[in-house]
Formats: C-alpha cells, structure tokens, sequence
C-alpha cells in the first residue's frame, strides 16, 4: 500500500513540474482594442499567428492572453474593421483598428480586366466561392439557387445535368442560358468545370456591365477565373471531400389498386371493367378488392443513391514563378433505379513566370473527361400513369425476353407502359473530354501604368453518344418482339479565340482614370457524325451501324464554322473616388449572318455619395452610392440557316381546272410555288438600370438595390405563313423584362458568437410588345401542342399557358339547365353534360363556350424569386442553414393532365383519386370519374394549371475546425451537410422545379411532363490544408 502511494505521489509531483515547466514557456499578454476614435471594440478576435490560440475582447476592449514563448504577433480582427497583425513588443498592448474597406477596396473581375467595389457603375455581384463548397452538387451553377438576385438556377436531378439558368428574366425564344467565360474562353456550358477549381466567379447582369462582350452578352455573362498560385507563397496542400447519399423527396403518392379500380369502374367505359375483371383473372382478387396494387414509383426509384467528390489543390510561389494544380474525381448516382449516373475526372495546371521585371508569361490548363448515362424520362410519366392492377414481373409472360416483366396489354391495357421496362430497356451513354488550354504574356511599361497583354485561348471537345435499346420482348399486343436498335453520335468542338489588349492607368491629383484597347479574333467548329442501325448485337463491341441491317441503316452529317472579329474599348474616371463614369464600346464582325457588324456601347455614372463634405458629421452611412447605366447587348444563338420557308399550293392541273383548298380551307387561286426568305441577325437588348450600394453601422449591414428594364428587339421565332401550315424564321417580336434586384446581409458578434444573416429577392415582369403583323401564335409541349397550348400574344408574357377557366363542378340538373353554356353545348353534342362536369367561365357572356373564351391562365417565370440565409460561428465550430423559393408561376401538370389523351383509364394520384366528385355537395374542386373520360373535359383549362411557388430548405451544415500537429499543423475542418432536406408547396406533383424541354426541337418551360425530380442528399465530408 505504501509502495502503491510513493508512485502516486512521484507522479503528482512530476505531473507539477511538467506543468510549472510548460506555464514557464508561456506569458500573459493583457491590452485593449479601440477604434479610430478611440472606443472600445466589443468582441473583437485575438488569435496567436500560426495557431488555434486565441480570445476575444469584453465590454470594455479589454483582453487577457496567454501566448507560447517564441510567438511574435497576433491577429486581430473585428467586424467593420480590417484584419490587422499587431507585433508582440510587450506585455502590454494597445491596439487601434481601423474601419474595414476589404468590401469596398475589393478588387472584382470584369470583362477583360478588374475594378474596385466601390467603383463599379454596374451591378456586378460576386460570388462566395467558400459558400459553393457547402453544397454537395456535380455542377458549380446549381450551388447558387437562391443565393444571387436577379439569378434563377431551375435544377435537374439527373445525374450530372446542367441547370437552366435565367438572368434577369428570359429575352429570347431561342436560349436563355448566360454566356460563360472561364479564363478567358468562351463556352455555353460548364457542367464540365468542378466547383473546387473556381477562385472567383463574377456575374455580370445589367448592359453596361456585360457590353464588353458584345453579341454575345444578351443573357447575362458569368465570369470564372480558375485557382492560381501567389508570389512567396510556401506550397499549400488542400484536401476537400465529401461522400453522401441522394434520397428520393416529396415522392408523390399514387392511387392503389383498390382506389384505382373504383376509379375505373366509376369511369364507366366498358374497356376498364375489362381490366379490371383481366387483372382479377390473372393476377388474383375480386371486384373492388384487388390483389395487385403495384406503387410504380417505389418500383423506379431507389431508397438511396451514392454521391461523392474528392479533390487536392496544390498551390504555392516564389518570387519568379507561381503554380497551381487541381485533381479532382465526382460520382453520381441516380435515383431512377436503373443504370443512369455520372462520373467525372478533372485536372487543372497552372504556371506563370516572371522573365523580366517588365514580362511575366503563363500556362494553364482545364481537362475533363465524362461519362453519363442517361436516363429514360418517359419513365416517370409512365410511373405516373400505368395502372397499380398489374406487377413489375410475370413469370407467367412465357413471350418476355431478355427479363420476365409484365405486359400491360395482358390486362387490355393499351395506353399503359411498364415503367420498369421503360427504365431499364434503355442504354444512354454519353463520353466526353475537353481540354481548355489558355497561354499568355503581359508585358509591363512606364511602372504598371502601360500593359499589353495577349493571350491565346483554346477549347478541344469530343462527345460520343451511344444509344442502345436490345431486341426485346413484353409479351402479346402492342407491347410485342422489337428489334434492337442503335443510334450513334459523334461529335468534336474546336474553338479558338486571341484576345490582344492595351490597358493604360494614371491619376494625377484626385483625378484617376483608365483606358482599355482590345481586339479579339475567334473561330468555332463544330463536327457532327450520326448513325443508325437496327438488329445489331449485344455486345458493346460490335455497336456499330455496320454490324445491323444495312436496309435499316442511316448515316448523316452535320456542322457549322464560324468567324468572328472583335473590336473593343473601355474607359474609367473618377473624380476624387465620388464621381464616376464608366463607357465601353465593342464591333462584332461574324461570319453567321448576312449583316456582318453590330455595334454594343453602354455608358455608366456614379455618385459616392458618402464622400460628399455634407455626409461626413453623419453616423448611419459608412459607404453610400448611386448607380445609373445604359447599354445594348447581342444575342448571336440564332439559327443562322432558318429563315426560308417554301410553301406549294393546289397541284400541276389547278392552273387549268381552278383554284384549291389551303390547309385552313381558305381558297387559293391557282398552282403556285412561294419562297419565304428572311435575313436572320442577332437580337439585340436594351438595357436601364438604377440602383443603390450602400454599408451602415461600421459595415454590419450591406445592400443594394436596383431597378432594371431590358427590352429585347429582333427576337427571332417561327411566324406562321397565313393560308398554310408552314412558317418562317426570322427577327420579329420584342419583348421587355423590367423588375427589382434587392440583397441585404447583417453581419456582427456577440462575444464568441459570430452571426451573419442574408437575404436577397427580385421581381420580374414579362411582356411581349411585338409580333411583327402577326396577332399572336401558339405553339405548346412537343406531341400534345392542341391540348397544352401556350400563346404569344402582344401585351402579355411571353409563352403562358392558354385555355378555359375552371369555375368549380355542375353539381345539379338544374344548374346546367340554368347554364347557357351548358344548355347550348347540349342542344348539339352527343355527349351531353351532367352532374360532376367541370365549368368553364363564359368570359364574354356569349352562351357559347369557344376560342374567345379561351385566356391566359398563367406563366411558367417567377414574378418573385428569393433566398434568405444564416451563418453561426462560435469558437471552433460553424453553422449555416440556406432557404429559397420562388412565387407567382404557374406549373402545367401534364402528369394528370395525360387524361386528355387517354382512351382507358390512367392512373391518378392519391388526392386526385380520393376528392373525384361523386354526388352533389361532394367537391366543387374536382370533376367525377366519369367526365374525365368525356370530351367535355378533355380541353386545355385552368384545371391542371398549378401554382409552381415552393420554400426550399437548400442547404444545412454543421462544421467543426481544428489544428492537427504543432509544428506546420495540419488545419482540419470536418463537416455534415444536408442538401435539400425540406420543401414547402401546394403543387400536386413530384417537384415543382420543372425546366426547360426541348424533346420537341424548341424550347418550352412549365410543362411537368418527363421532368427527373431533384432529390435531397445527405453527406459528410473533411477539409485538410498544410
């Protein structure tokens, strides 16, 4: 016992002197921390420089630190004032911090150049890059759904897909999507760029911002500048990754078999008792009382899909020579289970060298290769459609090859697919690899005042599709043998453009100004390869056309050249940083179209006003400036080769015999042969904005403000030729974009807690303001445009959703007896209305249902979009939660809406299915069984058009930082995040993020059709930098 006491004893003195040792390698520093004039700094950080000590200041400024000996500075930082170093010369302290300008002093990407903050006329909003990282997205662009005003990000959920994007609004019947620029190089889409290789992004939205670039302006430019190395900077190793999984959110519930078969038989038609009675007999069950009732949706989709990245940055520098290279790996998965994911390996280098004191040259170079498999979209309208009365599998389909599933025509249904079959009879995959080499040199004259720099920009693309649906077999009817089929795409870009430019800068007193001269010359080639084949093997080896049928062969060529020559100017001048003017002026040459040249200038003006001697005595406004711009953009994505139509009527004996009918019944004199030839050019935007920056209460709330109006003219878009069913192609409509831009962000301490909150929102308005001597045209979703329409007409939006108004349901006789739209429609039709039948709105009070009836129930564009945020920081953990929503569009459900079309019964979602009128009283908001089968219902109205505004919770994290090592400690960060994890809306479908669908060749939005829900993810992930 006493020897078990004389060791404790040893220790506990051993332990004392360890600890008396330790504490006399340490010293306490104590001081203050005031601000310019000379109060008090209340939670300002004080940090030891290289390590995770630290403390913060109390009520007084006053702070108590103890410091490892050795140590020579501390960092100091507050907010609404600058991070400053402070040397240890004692042990006390007295510190001063000055008001922080890092938000105004910012230097900020522009076209062709950088600008400070505080002296951009434009609204040009940067983007948090740390802040992407947080999401876990394949694609940079999808990380900023909510997070920039005036900036829609519409997300896909297949894997890898790239999201629609809309500046400010849509201006074009052709693409909305901005132009890209990165590292100089022009692309349309960087699904192909990682989000861990971007050092900034900037967003260029108004005219006078993007008029730099010219045509290509018209939608917006996003400028992306890759990650560099810095001068004397010791190589930085930086690990960032994360591994999670994607789940299937706000599934839709669908009818069961027991709801499904009450449906039918109420329905009435005698094809769906027979199905009902087919699938009793083969499949089990009686009556109402099925014993199938298949969930198509739990069959498509899987409970959980992998995603993961992983990526190593290496930077570093010495005087002469900086560089930077990036690896990074991304997988995929989809939640449709089937094969359908995408993986993608990328590599970036980058090396500058200084040759002389006047002449610095450099290399880098983006590399990417991909490989997606894309999914069958049918197959979730076919999940929303196919009846729950017959399984995924029948052992029993003796006919089915190469797997055993189920046949809808075994139960008599003919407009029904299996969805499964549909998923997974389907081979998509798409190969791509691009390299983006860029070389520079940029000479320095008369001590920086004088550059000339001339850099060469390349892009190198090739993409091979291949398309393979096996010889295949589901049983008897229409859903028989089929052979097996091919289609092959190859497809290679080569892009080039040579940017040469001369920026000169000088001040003289509290005058400052700059000028830049530019040129630009470009060419892009695009090289298009098709094949088809059907009966060729399976065996990925042998997918070749020439291994088909040589009758059933197709082979085909497309590709496009064009050139372009660009001249460009920019000038700045400031007067005592208050007084601002910026004008810019760029000549675009291209080869494209007919008129060779088109000319963009913008001019923008700023007033600090916050500089002025009669704001200085005042306490509220740190930073405050007006911002007023002008300008015109270009849109050259217009189909240069469309605009001819040719349009024969009557035939070779109608000069003898009379004249023939046209395609309207109009009568047309003759035989004639018309050629229709337009001279397609770019669209051009005119843009106004006004707005306000401004920082308050020593730069804890930011904001700004702005009011825009773009009009877009020479719109080009398909006018109808009267008499015929042919149009052609041209520049005739206008429309106009006009709405508000706000962002506000508050930013402050309390003690050791550091909060950030954020918030942004834009408005928009729409309207077309010409057609040209056209009245309107309509068009509509590819297949179904006569039951779907969407119109064009002058003074409403662009492309809404056209039909009757949805009033409620008849619920008596003698209601429709008292209806003059009713009593009218059954004097003549064969199908008469009665109880359970929608109402329409006799809009003129005609007694005649017809087209002038019909009206604009709605358009697929946000008049409000918005996002709010929140940022927690206390000692070594952080934690941020991100919403965002959009109101006021409309969704067109052409998932209930595929009624129209039906001759049998489909099914219907679980509310559908349980509100369907069945008496009077019953509901006024849904129509009976019976009248969804009935011609009466089946036209376009305001019945299946749905409010699309939801409330998104994006994005929540939970971080925690620490040092690994004492000595070049690893700084670690560990973080877990959901993506996506909640969504609030009234909208009766799987998501009411629904795109842009161009399956028809152009481009429609708002038509929930084949649309691949967005799912919520789950991950955790590190960060390590030493």
């Amino acid at each position: 016992m006493k020897k078990k006491f004389s060791r404790i004893f040893v220790l506990l003195v051993l332990s004392l002197f360890v600890h008396l040792a330790t504490y006399a390698q340490n010293k306490i520093v104590k001081g203050t921390v005031k601000d310019d004039k000379n109060a008090p700094v209340i939670g300002a950080s004080i940090g030891v420089k290289g390590t995770a000590i630290g403390t913060a200041t109390n009520e007084t400024g006053a702070f108590t630190l103890s410091i490892p000996s050795g140590s020579d500075s501390l960092i100091v930082s507050a907010i609404g004032f600058a991070r400053q170093a402070v040397a240890i010369t004692g042990t006390v302290l007295n510190i001063q911090l000055e008001p922080s300008r890092t938000g105004l002093e910012e230097v900020i990407v522009v076209g062709y150049g950088t600008q400070k903050k505080a002296d951009l006329t434009a609204p040009v909003t940067t983007v948090n890059t740390e802040n992407m990282l947080k999401r876990t997205t394949a694609t940079p662009m999808e990380a900023l759904q909510g997070s920039v005003p005036g900036v829609q990000v519409v997300a896909n959920g297949a894997p890898g897909s790239s999201p629609n994007v809309r500046i400010r609004g849509v201006g074009s019947f052709n693409n909305e999507n901005p132009l890209y620029v990165v590292d100089g190089m022009f692309v349309t889409d960087i699904s192909f760029l990682n989000p861990n290789d971007i050092a900034d992004m900037s967003i260029l939205k108004d005219a006078s911002g993007a008029a730099i670039y010219g045509v290509r302006a018209a939608n917006g430019v996003v400028l992306i500048t890759t990650k560099k190395g810095k001068a004397n900077m010791k190589t930085r190793v930086t690990y960032n990754g994360y591994v999670g999984v994607q789940k299937p959110t706000h599934v839709l519930k669908m009818a069961n078999g027991q709801q499904y078969t009450s449906f039918s038989l109420q329905r009435g038609a005698a094809a769906d008792s027979g199905t009902v009675l087919l699938s009793s007999e083969r499949f089990g069950g009686t009556g109402l009382n099925p014993t199938t009732s298949t969930d198509w949706y739990d069959v498509i989709l899987r409970k959980s899909a992998l995603i993961t990245n992983h990526g190593i940055d290496v930077q570093g520098g010495s005087d002469k020579v900086t560089y930077s290279m990036g690896l990074n790996y991304t997988y995929q998965n989809g939640i449709l289970n089937a094969q359908n994911d995408f993986k993608r390996y990328n590599g970036r280098l980058q090396l500058e060298a200084k040759a002389f004191s006047w002449l610095k040259v450099g290399f880098s170079a983006i590399f990417n290769n991909s490989t997606t498999f894309n999914p069958n979209y049918g197959a979730f309208l076919d999940a929303y459609t196919a009846s729950p009365l017959f399984p995924v599998y029948d052992n029993a389909n003796v006919n089915a090859f190469p797997v055993k599933f189920t046949a809808a025509s075994v139960i008599g249904r003919s407009d029904d697919k299996n969805p499964m079959a549909s998923a997974y009879y389907n081979y998509d995959r798409s190969k791509a690899f691009q390299i983006l080499p860029t070389i520079y040199g940029e000479a320095s004259f008369w001590q920086n005042k004088l550059t000339f720099r001339s850099q060469l920009s390349e892009i190198y693309g090739s993409l091979l599709g291949t398309n393979y649906l096996p010889a295949r077999n589901l049983g008897p009817g229409a859903d028989g043998a089929v052979k097996s089929h091919l289609k092959s795409i190859q497809e290679r870009t080569t892009n080039y453009i040579l940017d040469n430019l001369l920026t000169y800068r000088d001040s003289k007193g509290l005058h400052h100004w700059s000028l830049l001269l530019g040129q630009s010359t470009r060419e892009e080639r695009w090289r298009q390869t098709r094949t088809e084949a059907d009966d060729v093997p399976n065996v990925e080896e042998a997918w070749y056309a020439g291994q088909g049928t040589p009758s059933a062969a197709y082979y085909g060529e497309d590709g496009t050249r064009n050139a372009g020559l660009s001249y460009f100017t920019r000038g700045t001048y400031d007067y005592d940083n208050k007084y601002l003017l910026t004008a810019t002026f760029r000549a675009d040459g291209s080869s494209k179209y007919q008129t060779k040249w088109g000319y963009f200038p913008s001019v923008g003006l700023g007033w600090v006003l916050s500089r002025e001697a009669f704001m200085k005595n005042q306490r509220i406004f740190d930073f405050l400036k007006l911002r007023g711009s002008w300008g015109k953009l270009g849109n050259d994505g217009v189909n240069s080769n469309a605009g001819y139509a040719i349009v024969k009527t009557g035939n070779s004996a109608s000069a003898v015999f009379g004249s023939t009918a046209g395609a309207n019944g109009v009568y047309v004199p003759g035989y004639s042969v018309n050629r229709f030839f337009t001279n397609v050019t770019w669209e051009v935007v005119t843009e106004w904005d006004g707005g306000v920056d401004f920082e308050l209460l020593r730069g804890r709330l930011k904001g700004s403000v702005d009011y825009f109006n773009r009009k877009t003219t020479q719109a080009a878009f398909n006018k109808p030729i009267p008499f015929t069913y042919a149009s052609v192609y041209g520049n005739w409509a206008s429309m106009v974009n006009s709405g508000w831009d706000v962002a506000l962000s508050w930013n402050d301490k309390i003690g050791e807690l550091g909060y950030q909150i954020g918030a942004n929102m834009s408005t928009l308005k729409n309207k077309v303001t010409d057609l040209g001597t056209l009245p309107s045209s309509t068009s509509g979703f590819p297949e179904w445009t006569a039951e779907f329409p969407n119109r064009i007409v002058v003074g409403q939006p662009i492309n809404y959703f056209y039909g009757y108004e949805f009033t409620g349901v008849y619920q008596t006789q003698d209601e429709i007896n008292n209806d003059p739209i009713a009593k009218n429609y059954n004097q003549t039709a064969t199908s008469k209305i009665v109880p359970g039948f929608p109402k329409y709105k006799d809009q003129n009070g005609d007694g005649v249902l017809d087209n002038n009836d019909r009206i604009n129930m709605g358009s697929y564009l946000p008049k409000v979009t918005y996002g709010f945020n929140i940022a927690l920081t206390y000692k070594k953990f952080d934690f941020s939660v991100a919403f965002q929503g959009v109101s006021g569009n409309k969704i067109f459900n052409l998932n209930r809406g595929r009624l129209y079309k039906a001759s049998t019964s489909l099914n219907l979602d679980e509310k559908f299915a349980s509100n369907l009128w069945t008496g009077p009283g019953s509901t006024n908001a849904y129509p009976s069984a019976y009248a969804l089968g009935q011609g009466w219902f089946k036209v376009s109205n305001s019945f299946f058009v749905e409010s699309g505004a939801y409330l998104r919770v994006q994005n929540i994290q939970l971080g925690y930082n620490f040092n690994v090592g004492k000595q070049s400690p690893i700084a670690m960060r560990v973080f877990a995040t959901a993506d996506r994890p909640f969504i609030f809306t009234r909208y009766n479908g799987f998501t009411p993020e629904v795109g842009t669908n161009t399956a028809g060749g152009y481009p429609v939005s708002g038509y929930d059709a084949n649309v691949y829900p967005v799912s919520s993810s789950y991950s955790l992930g590190v960060r390590a930098a030493f």
